[in-house]
């Protein structure tokens, strides 16, 4: 706690004393008369105190108190006056985290408080990956002459941490857990209960697959073959490269961020619905994981507990939050803007022309790598090398540049089936008018046509915006997977 008393009325002190020795000198009573009015500022700086004062308290609410990424979260402040003496001028400052952006409303305010009265201050932040920390609010109190005031920083009663929601838990110690497997139909026939097709009777097929109705009207014999049902493998592939780490607006999660929160949720859900789901990240850096990279520079969890998957996805997080986003050239010559100081101009315009210009990174540039080739072939080759031949694989991605689809047309071509869940961070559907800029509008485009790619390759695309709820984009993709 700091006190302070400031001296405001010199020049009445000054005014009072000229004013009283003109009225000596002169024998003035009218300037004895004038020298009140200056006197009476004066003393009523000088019997302005803080003495009696009580610290007023505060309390902090979140709604709501588990955000997902991206979502906005109203912080609620109340401060009130707990003594018996009136705080004439309270101003307060919450301790918001510098992560967070204030979307709404401020965080600071003006207030004057009677005894027992309380007022609240609201705003909106916008809620990112992890847990964030709010500080103690700063209050100053100053009498109503200014003159006396105190600065002290008041611990908040509530809520102080602002969780931002993760579905993947800890992994268990101490018991181990029996590895889950589901079931997934696919189209070719074989040993199953749902009905696939017929073919003429082979010497050695069992009898109870013969189709005796049709032996019993033609004698032909013919075997009755059902919708194969596999065991249901699941590989999950977030993608952190970049060229994923674009935000539409200030404050607001990048592409990477929400592909590692969409992951985390659809990796919860396929293990609650016994399905043997690994994880893996692509565009990470040795930094990024606890221990470094492996050989093949993809970190790597099995549903087996060969590895966790909340050490993948908080690598990957880390990943998505690192500022080196202006590493990747879009045109040669230019940087593409890192994920925290996209959309900082005026209007979102100059923020959507560099979404536009990164969506585009990928198709654009060639980098260098050991072997002379592309850096995303190289991560194909080994993600392809390192999956099991039966998954099933689910890229995570913004699908802002051309990988995405390449990688999903060499899975296919290996058998694999492919989905792709896609949040939607081109903004071109969302915000006011005066962010929807043509920027945008092209971005949103391009990406439109990679999804369309997506499709035609023979992938299943699941597209997320992110104003709505994931559950609806989860549900999709579980009708998929499951």
């Amino acid at each position: 706690m700091t006190r302070t008393r400031v001296p405001r009325f010199r020049g009445a002190l000054a005014g009072t004393l000229l004013l009283t020795t003109l009225g000596l000198l002169y024998a003035e009573a009218r300037l004895f008369a004038a020298a009140a009015v200056p006197l009476s500022y004066v003393a009523f700086g000088a019997l302005s105190s803080l003495s009696g004062a009580t610290e007023p308290e505060v309390s902090r609410e979140f709604a709501p108190t588990s955000p997902p990424p991206g979502g906005e979260v109203e912080v609620t402040l109340t401060v009130r006056n707990s003594g018996e003496s009136a705080l004439a001028d309270v101003r307060v400052v919450d301790g918001v985290p510098d992560e967070l952006a204030v979307v709404e409303g401020s965080p600071r305010a003006a207030v004057a408080l009677r005894p027992g009265e309380e007022t609240a201050i609201s705003y909106s932040v916008v809620a990112k990956r992890g847990d964030h920390e709010f500080g103690d609010p700063a209050i100053r109190a100053r009498t109503a002459s200014g003159t006396d005031r105190v600065t002290t920083a008041v611990e908040a009663a509530g809520e102080t941490t602002l969780s931002c929601s993760r579905s993947v838990a800890d992994p268990p110690f101490g018991r181990a857990s029996p590895r889950r497997v589901g079931t997934h139909t696919t189209d070719s026939g074989g040993e199953g209960i749902e009905f696939h097709s017929t073919r003429e009777y082979r010497p050695g097929d069992s009898i109870s697959r013969i189709d005796w109705r049709r032996f019993a009207k033609t004698g032909d014999l013919t075997t009755v073959r059902f919708r194969e049902e596999r065991a249901a493998r699941t590989v999950v592939v977030v993608d952190a490269r970049p060229v994923a780490r674009t935000t539409p607006s200030a404050g607001y999660p990048n592409g990477a961020a929400l592909s590692v929160y969409a992951a985390e949720r659809l990796h919860d859900a396929l293990t609650g619905a016994s399905v043997a789901t690994s994880v893996t990240a692509v565009g990470l850096g040795e930094d990024d994981v606890a221990g470094g990279l492996p050989a093949d520079d993809l970190p790597w969890a099995d549903s087996d507990g060969a590895g966790s998957a909340r050490l993948v996805f908080d690598a990957a997080g880390r990943a998505a939050d690192r500022d080196d986003a202006g590493s990747v050239p879009t045109d040669g010559t230019e940087p593409v803007a890192d994920a925290s100081r996209v959309g900082r101009t005026a209007g979102g315009r100059a923020s959507s022309d560099r979404t536009e210009r990164s969506a585009d990174a990928g198709s654009d540039r060639v980098a260098a790598t050991a072997d002379g080739g592309n850096p995303e072939d190289s991560a194909t080759r080994r993600l392809l090398a390192r999956l099991p031949g039966d998954a099933q694989v689910v890229v995570v991605s913004p699908v802002l540049d051309d990988w995405p689809g390449s990688l999903a047309r060499a899975l296919t071509a290996r058998g694999h089936d492919v989905a792709v869940l896609s949040p939607d961070v081109t903004g071109r559907d969302s915000g006011s008018e005066a962010d929807r800029s043509p920027g945008r509008s092209v971005a949103g485009t391009r990406r439109e046509i990679r999804l369309w790619d997506l499709r035609t390759a023979g992938a299943t695309t699941i597209d997320w915006t992110v104003d709505d709820p994931l559950g609806i984009a989860l549900e999709r993709s579980l009708r998929t997977l499951l």
